[in-house]
């Protein structure tokens, strides 16, 4: 027999899990929160610093892009969350709300209701932050804001070079006053372990009745009556269900997996479902389009420092020590992601506000496969980039059957605007690095290496190397134009009772990380699925 819910969450990610927990605040509201992954019940899942070692567990999604035309060719790996919490059980944990004039370049791009002065209430309703201007920062929300405490020579030197080239303290880029500065990295964790979307949202409220959490219970499409959704068919334990919604389904799966999602269910280009022989439900050519991801540079240096996660993979004594550390003070590297500093700048006198991040990582290596090939030596790195992209790729069906990986691309640097600032991110880390704040902790360079100098030497650099930064966003945009897919109420164009509320919305970046804004939207996509239901 069918399950019946009021809503059906689809996806126990960054706003799905803040869905669920407010829908399920009204004790006359049966929600049903449905996620592909298991539980996230083991240790590493904990430490900050074991997101190294969960990225190639089994609790991710493993894509990998088809090759991408501007890396000469090279398929990009793309993990992502498959577990309860979602990418938030499983990222770096940073939580950057992003530029406000971006949130009102949102509202102007016929996003009404989400300018900065519209999202910022929800900002604060989600955070439990104990420092900065109780105005603008929320006190006793779900999620626990820590700011990282700047205790090593390396992010010592880095806060210093900074300051010598020119960068100011921000003392918190997370207040609405602009983000340009030398920070100390914002994250979301308590008491030194990881905090994620499951354990701010869905552990406090399993108790309730009218709340079912499944997991390990991938969902095959949405189903749909004439135009509007009525529930979802997926697989637990190897057998075909299906689950009712009264009221609405919500997408909730993420840039990659909601609109796969929404073509697997007829909606979308009805071309590519027609070619993959699924019946067009509404004919929306939108999904699965405007991908984009921030393509990231990285210049590797060696330090006469032994305190990096080189050093603490390479000697059992030294990260053995750091371990203990961490279990008893909860201090050290271990409660970082392996940084702690960051800094945010502009690329040029003409842009209007910071464009460009900065960030000092405690590891080198090629780092091109999730933290592996990491240096013999003690190292860290310089990470920076451009973080408004204009390059726009896709993520489509390949294949009728759910369990088909989609074909996805996001075509890196088509856009000869986001190559030209990829290549300024890169000189202005080594800018940085050059500073004489810098020198005492750098033996030298070692990758590109001193002998690139010239942009087209680093253009090179950047399309061989260049990696994801995880932060997809806007394959499901957001807007009331032909090509939007939802509406600024986040409902389906042409499809009633059927929403998507997750990163995918998104109609262009705000920030340089897309934890914190997607928390924003499951709180402000709460708001409006109540308001609707009346």
């Amino acid at each position: 027999m069918d399950e019946i819910y009021d809503y059906i969450v689809v996806g126990a990610g960054a706003a799905g899990c803040a869905i669920a927990n407010r829908l399920s605040e009204r004790p006359d509201i049966r929600v049903l929160l449905i996620e592909a992954g298991g539980s996230p019940n083991h240790f590493w899942f904990k430490v900050p610093i074991g997101i190294g070692k969960l990225q190639v567990d089994q609790a991710v999604w493993r894509y990998q892009t088809e090759p991408e035309p501007a890396l000469g060719g090279r398929g990009l790996e793309w993990v992502h969350g498959r577990v309860l919490g979602g990418s938030t059980s499983v990222n770096g944990m940073l939580f950057a709300r992003g530029e406000p004039r971006r949130y009102d370049e949102w509202r102007d791009a016929g996003c009404p209701g989400w300018g900065y002065a519209d999202v910022l209430p929800y900002f604060k309703r989600l955070e439990d932050c104990p420092f900065g201007d109780p105005a603008v920062r929320g006190r006793g929300g779900p999620n626990p804001i820590t700011e990282l405490d700047v205790d090593d020579p390396i992010s010592e030197a880095f806060v210093a070079a900074c300051h010598e080239a020119g960068l100011p303290t921000n003392p918190d880029y997370n207040d609405g006053s602009g983000n340009q500065g030398v920070c100390r990295q914002q994250m979301t964790t308590k008491r030194g372990s990881r905090f994620s979307a499951f354990h701010a949202y869905v552990k406090p409220a399993r108790s309730r009745a009218n709340l079912t959490v499944r997991s390990e219970a991938p969902v095959d499409r949405v189903t749909v009556n004439g135009n509007r959704a009525t529930g979802i068919a997926f697989t637990a334990e190897g057998q075909q269900c299906t689950a009712v919604a009264r009221r609405e389904v919500i997408l909730a799966g993420g840039t990659y997996h909601s609109p796969h999602l929404l073509e697997l269910s007829g909606v979308g280009d009805g071309d590519i479902l027609r070619k993959h022989g699924v019946p067009v439900v509404k004919h929306l050519p939108g999904v699965g389009e405007n991908l984009r991801d921030h393509l990231h540079p990285r210049v590797t240096f060696e330090t006469n420092r032994p305190i990096t996660v080189n050093d603490l993979l390479r000697s059992r004594w030294r990260g053995g020590r750091e371990l203990l550390r961490y279990l008893v003070l909860r201090k050290g590297l271990f409660t970082t992601n392996t940084f702690k500093v960051m800094a945010y700048a502009r690329s040029s006198e003409a842009a209007p506000y910071p464009d460009i991040r900065i960030q000092c990582p405690l590891v080198s290596g090629s780092l091109r496969n999730s933290g592996k090939n990491l240096d013999p030596f003690s190292g860290f790195h310089l990470g920076s980039y451009f973080f408004y992209p204009a390059s726009r790729g896709y993520v489509h069906l390949s294949s009728p059957d759910p369990r088909a990986m989609p074909a996805m691309r996001a075509n890196y640097l088509t856009d000869a605007g986001d190559l030209a600032k990829s290549v300024q991110a890169v000189k202005l880390a080594r800018m940085i690095s050059r500073q004489p704040a810098f020198q005492p902790v750098i033996v030298r360079e070692t990758r590109p290496g001193p002998e690139v100098v010239a942009d087209d030497e680093i253009k090179d650099y950047i399309i061989e190397t260049g990696q994801t930064s995880w932060h997809p966003i806007g394959t499901c945009r957001m807007g009331t134009d032909k090509d939007a897919v939802v509406d600024p109420q986040l409902r389906v164009h042409g499809v009633a009772r059927l929403r998507v509320a997750d990163a995918s919305v998104m109609p262009f970046h705000t920030t340089s990380n897309t934890n914190a804004p997607s928390l924003m939207i499951g709180e402000k996509a709460a708001d409006l699925i109540l308001q609707d239901a009346g």
